[in-house]
């Protein structure tokens, strides 16, 4: 298909679809973009191919329902089933991209399999592990073939499959069905919230216990797809989240699932509606979002609050620490200390002073002043960074702290 050759004269063509189904001037302006990008792309790596599938989604949302096709074939020279393909592709494949994009699997290829089950793909990827390569014709085979194999041999359970290829089998179930389940607990959410709104009167008491246990819920669920771990710093023995780096977007979600997830930490009544209209229900949008990038609610990432929630400060942690690295039960027992003979020293004219224990955090390090670390633009850590970070800690935890088993 020469879509190239053909672009200069799609313009009239589509400025009558525009006027035809009354497309405003800002939402026309993105489907140009998306139309050159379309336009211009040519021979496709399998990278590529997910992001054509991935503008088309984009351009289903901006334009009048069921014009799509339409649309791309006016504008961008595609075929009807070209576009039902890559959209396809797109949505049934997309939680698999990274290890298929990783096989080098081919945009034909990708186009048959986008219409295979879940058990089909998972067995495709490993047929591609395997032997090196995939083709049509193994998709086809196994598509055809995949009922009579199963009642012609036992079947076997993913999770018994051992090796590299067999753990990344089971983490690309785990990312399409935990997606799925945290998507679908954050649109309960909205729900709960959308139905309150309207109501002249929102009853806190009412809305809080229809959507706390579902927060927590989905607290969990993005903790556990998309936070590391790590042994604490100065006990080994215990393992807990990292948090998500501060002052980001999935920071500040996570921070909300888990004021949500308690009906003692929403805000009062008075100020109840501003902060649902304000704060909950355009963060959870941005999160349900399927645009390829969603404007963050509230302008610029260096305006977000600050989300880094502490590691170990979790709804069922065993231990968690304050900013100073000081157990949060050791912190309290110096303010409560403090406040008590604060006030004895007071009766008697004079001041009593505690200082909180140094943390064996920073005491080797040099700690800047505030100043400085205002001044200094934070560092955000990239995967490979955390992964070495933790391997450092761990190893410096088991030197220096020792299991409550170990010391009995």
């Amino acid at each position: 298909m020469n879509k190239t050759a053909n672009a200069s004269a799609l313009p009239s063509a589509a400025r009558t679809f525009y006027e035809a189904n009354a497309v405003a001037e800002d939402i026309k302006s993105q489907l140009e973009e998306t139309a050159m990008f379309l336009i211009g792309v040519s021979r496709r790596s399998t990278e590529d191919t997910f992001k054509l599938g991935e503008h088309l989604e984009r351009a289903a949302g901006l334009l009048p329902e069921g014009t799509l096709e339409m649309w791309a074939v006016e504008r961008c020279g595609y075929t009807a089933r070209h576009v039902r393909t890559q959209r396809a592709v797109f949505r049934n494949l997309d939680a698999y991209r990274d290890i298929l994009v990783e096989l080098a699997v081919g945009p034909t290829v990708l186009g048959k399999l986008s219409a295979a089950e879940p058990e089909q793909i998972e067995q495709a990827i490993g047929f591609a592990a395997q032997n090196g390569k995939l083709r049509v014709q193994d998709v086809t085979a196994i598509m055809a073939g995949s009922k009579n194999e199963a009642e012609a041999r036992p079947e076997v359970d993913p999770y018994d499959v051992g090796g590299i290829d067999g753990l990344k089998a089971i983490i690309a179930m785990k990312i399409r069905d935990g997606v799925k389940s945290f998507v679908g607990h954050i649109e309960e959410i909205r729900a709960h919230v959308s139905e309150a709104l309207p109501k002249k009167n929102i009853v806190k008491k009412t809305l809080a216990e229809k959507t706390h246990l579902t927060a927590r819920l989905a607290h969990k669920e993005l903790e556990s797809l998309a936070q590391f771990v790590r042994p604490y710093p100065t006990a080994a023995y215990v393992i807990s989240n990292i948090a998500l780096p501060g002052k980001t977007g999935w920071a500040a979600v996570s921070t909300l699932l888990y004021k949500m997830g308690s009906e003692t930490t929403w805000p009062d009544k008075g100020e109840l509606r501003t902060w649902l209209e304000r704060e909950v229900v355009p963060m959870l949008e941005w999160v349900t979002s399927k645009s390829s990038a969603p404007a963050w609610p509230r302008g610029e990432t260096s305006d977000m609050p600050s989300a880094n929630v502490l590691d170990e400060v979790r709804m069922d942690g065993p231990i968690s620490a304050n900013d100073s690295g000081i157990p949060d039960s050791v912190a309290a027992r110096v303010s409560s200390v403090e406040e008590r003979m604060g006030s004895i020293a007071a009766a008697f004219g004079a001041t009593a002073t505690i200082e909180a224990p140094k943390s064996k955090r920073t005491s080797d390090v040099d700690v800047p002043s505030v100043a400085e670390a205002l001044a200094q633009p934070e560092k955000r850590l990239t995967r490979h960074d955390m992964v070495k970070q933790i391997k450092s800690e761990w190893s410096a935890a088991k030197k220096s702290a020792t299991s409550p088993n170990a010391a009995a």
